[in-house]
C-alpha cells in the first residue's frame, strides 16, 4: 500500500500548479528543441535520454534527503515518528486544501543554467536543481513519502519508497518527452485543472496525517492486502 501511496504521491507532483508548467520549457531545454505555438519539435530519442537524465538527477537528491533524515529513526521510536509526521502532514493537507495558507510553502528557488553548454551532465544538474529549487512546493508531498519510509522496517525499504516516488514523479517527464510535441499540448490544456490536483494533494496529504496520527496506517495496510488479488502482491 506504502509503494502505491508513495507512486500516486509522485504523480500528484508532477501535475501540482508549480511544476505542470514548467515541463515543456524543461523538456524543450533539455533537448535543445525550443518551445513555439506549434509545440516542441526535436529528435525523440535526444529528448528520452536527457529527460531520464533529468530524472536522475531529482532523483538523486531526494534518496540524499531520505538518507540524511533517516538518521531520525534511529533517535526517535517509529510511533513518535509517526505522530509528529501525522501532525505536519495534516497540516500540509489543511494548506493544500485552503482552509489555511502557509506562505513560505508558495516559495520555489528555480535555478537557471541556460548559459551553460548542453550535455547530459546539464541535464543530471539541472534535475538535482530541480529537487532542491521546487522543495518548498512539492516538499509536502515529498514529506508524506519520507514520514511513510520512517515506517518501514529498514532504511533499505525506506529508500524504496523514495524511488517509487522519484518513479510517479519522473514517469511523465520520461512520457513528456517521448510524445514531445503532442504531449506538451495536452498538458497546457491541463492548466485549468491545477486546483483539483491541489485538492487531491490536500486530501491525500490530511488522510495520511490522520492515520499515521491515530496509529490506523496498518490497518489501512492490512485491508489492502485482504482485497488484493495474489498477482497483483507478488507484482508489488
Amino acid at each position: 500500500m506504502s509503494v502505491l501511496i508513495a507512486i500516486g504521491a509522485g504523480l500528484l507532483s508532477f501535475f501540482s500548479p508549480c511544476v505542470l508548467p514548467m515541463v515543456p520549457i524543461y523538456i524543450g531545454y533539455l533537448s535543445g528543441a525550443a518551445v513555439t505555438p506549434e509545440g516542441v519539435v526535436s529528435a525523440r530519442r535526444q529528448a528520452v535520454a536527457h529527460a531520464g537524465a533529468f530524472v536522475l538527477g531529482f532523483t538523486l537528491i531526494f534518496i540524499a534527503i531520505w538518507s540524511a533524515l533517516s538518521a531520525l529513526t534511529f533517535i526517535f521510536t517509529k510511533t513518535d515518528l509517526a505522530h509528529i509526521a501525522g501532525v505536519i502532514l495534516v497540516i500540509f493537507g489543511i494548506h493544500f486544501i485552503g482552509i489555511v495558507r502557509i506562505p513560505f510553502l508558495y516559495q520555489e528557488a528555480r535555478v537557471e543554467v541556460r548559459n551553460r553548454p548542453l550535455g547530459y551532465p546539464t541535464s543530471l544538474l539541472t534535475g538535482m536543481a530541480f529537487a532542491a529549487g521546487w522543495t518548498p512546493c512539492i516538499g509536502p508531498t515529498l514529506s508524506g513519502v519520507i514520514a511513510l519510509a520512517t515506517q518501514e522496517a529498514t532504511v533499505l525499504q525506506g529508500t524504496g519508497l523514495l524511488l517509487a516516488y522519484a518513479a510517479g514523479l519522473g514517469t511523465p517527464f520520461l512520457l513528456t518527452a517521448l510524445a514531445l510535441g503532442s504531449a506538451t499540448r495536452f498538458l497546457k490544456r491541463l492548466g485549468p485543472h491545477l486546483r483539483k490536483v491541489e485538492l487531491a494533494s490536500g486530501v491525500l496529504l490530511l488522510a495520511m496525517g490522520l492515520l499515521l496520527l491515530f496509529d490506523k496506517f496498518q490497518v489501512l495496510n492490512a485491508y489492502f492486502f485482504q482485497f488484493t488479488p495474489d498477482w497483483l502482491l507478488r507484482l508489488l
